[in-house]
């Protein structure tokens, strides 16, 4: 009697086996990079004061809920890859680092088979044991993905940083293909690139995990990403030195605009000057190709920031993946992972991470972008790029772009919405009739609601525009989305109706 439990965990395990093999085998594969957005476990124990949890009556302070939505929409969105079996290969970046070693997790199978039983919905709410708090996100996630029948997973994790570093996450890579080794490069003021390789079907495939130093459009900050780029040309060219060939792939964060040697002419950038990430399909004018350049340059972001587009997320390729063995690039496979009506509004700006409410709410203030990979000969599906089509300029994105949207969510209940209640509703577009009260500040009051508000769209404060209401005391029929600034509630205004 003794023995049949074992029996039946050797049996569903060979039958695991069995599955994740076939995931392996199929024709083609996809990769995925996703900046998560401060994915922070719950031990209290964090770098960022938001983070920390010292008032939990405080209706936007992180709590176990929080981190449940935040597991629980990242697999929602990786779930609508491969028919929910997710994506093959992801490199992960924001994962908080684990600052409790004590209770660290080093062997991800056994902590899957210890918590078999439940799910981590439970493990975060009516079934949590204080034993839990100590548990790293990287951990948190695998659970949750492997809940959401994304399973198969082998993971590895950078270390983290001491506290006196300042730097608050680590990268992480997920793989249903084999790891044969792990190597960790640290950056000057950023997450350590994690390098990776797989062996996919008996060839290798390396990856380079990446999350370098923030501020893309500071160029004070190009310093500190110029080194950070220099250690990764030097990997890469350590690695095709011994390899010409290698089958290279660079994803992640790279906070940096694909076209950032453009928009900032006077001065070296990391990306392009000293990565020497480029457009040209054909690699003739560089090794390494941005397969932004898949992409028509309106459709090349990942971000939109003071209502600009940005490129910060990427997947860069070298020339082994595009010769005539091993494993190659399925041209025109590079795409964002878009699930409308989940991630994205309604003109497709991302739904941030928002720690609003009793259950926070949105995804990422990144999209996630992928790309296909398959065995055999690269097949191209039309014209090479020839990356002669980049701009010289960050590209608006706002409701004006979109005419045809003419019909939105009715907003009347922001005119008494409860702070518990907001986590589900930031950022996204609804229309109100609104007061306004002042113009600076703008303050605008919907049904018995005042609110602090802002527009990006300074044309909204000619004298024709938000003015008049304020002068004549009608109300403004507005198109509006709620949004959470430095830990508190206003309105953006993006249209008058």
């Amino acid at each position: 009697m003794h023995s049949s439990p074992s029996f039946l965990f050797v049996f569903v395990s060979f039958l695991l086996q069995l599955s994740c093999h076939a995931a392996q085998s199929d024709e083609s594969f996809t990769v995925v990079a996703y900046n998560l957005e401060n994915v922070f476990d719950v031990d209290g124990v964090a770098l960022f004061e938001d983070y920390k949890q010292d008032d939990l009556e405080d209706p936007f302070v992180y709590t176990r809920r929080k981190l449940l939505t935040k597991l629980e929409n990242a697999a929602a969105v990786l779930k609508a890859v491969n028919e929910g079996a997710g994506p093959e290969v992801l490199l992960i970046q924001e994962l908080e680092g684990d600052f409790t070693p004590d209770s660290a997790v080093t062997d991800f199978d056994a902590f899957l088979e210890a918590h078999a039983s439940t799910t981590v919905a439970s493990m975060l709410t009516d079934g949590w044991d204080p034993d839990y708090a100590g548990l790293p996100a990287v951990a948190w996630l695998h659970k949750a993905l492997a809940d959401y029948g994304l399973e198969c997973y082998e993971v590895v994790v950078a270390p983290s940083k001491a506290m006196d570093s300042r730097i608050a996450h680590v990268n992480a890579v997920f793989s249903k293909f084999p790891i044969k080794s792990v190597a960790v490069h640290p950056l000057l003021e950023a997450r350590d690139i994690l390098e990776v390789e797989l062996e996919v079907e008996g060839h290798r495939l390396w990856l380079y995990d990446n999350h370098w130093k923030s501020g893309a459009s500071n160029p004070k900050r190009e310093p500190v990403r110029l080194q950070n780029a220099d250690v990764l040309r030097s990997l890469i060219d350590q690695r095709l030195e011994e390899d010409p060939a290698a089958e290279i792939i660079i994803g992640g964060d790279l906070n940096s605009h694909y076209n950032q040697s453009l928009l900032f002419p006077k001065i070296e950038t990391g990306i392009n000057d000293v990565l020497g990430s480029q457009g040209d399909e054909s690699f003739q004018g560089g090794d390494l190709y941005n397969l932004w350049f898949e992409l028509p340059p309106e459709a090349r972001f990942s971000e939109v920031w003071r209502g600009r587009r940005g490129s910060l997320m990427h997947l860069i390729l070298s020339g082994g993946l595009y010769d005539s063995e091993g494993i190659s690039y399925v041209d025109g496979s590079f795409a964002k992972l878009v699930v409308p009506g989940l991630n994205v509004d309604a003109i497709g700006r991302p739904l941030a991470w928002n720690p609003a409410g009793t259950t926070g709410g949105g995804f990422t203030d990144h999209i996630p972008v992928m790309a296909e990979f398959r065995l055999g000969a690269f097949r191209a599906a039309g014209p090479l790029s020839k990356g002669d089509d980049a701009l010289d300029y960050e590209m608006p994105l706002s409701l004006a772009d979109f005419p045809e949207l003419s019909q939105f969510p009715d907003g009347a209940f922001i005119g008494e919405i409860e702070d518990a209640e907001l986590g589900p509703y930031v950022d996204r577009l609804y229309e109100v009739e609104a007061a306004v009260l002042g113009i600076k500040p703008l303050r605008l009051k919907v049904g018995e609601a005042v609110w602090p508000a802002y527009t990006y769209d300074k044309n909204l404060f000619k004298e024709s525009a938000l003015p008049a209401y304020l002068n004549e005391g009608k109300l403004a029929k507005l198109v509006v989305r709620i949004h959470i600034y430095r830990g508190k509630k206003q309105l953006i205004v993006e249209k008058i109706l």
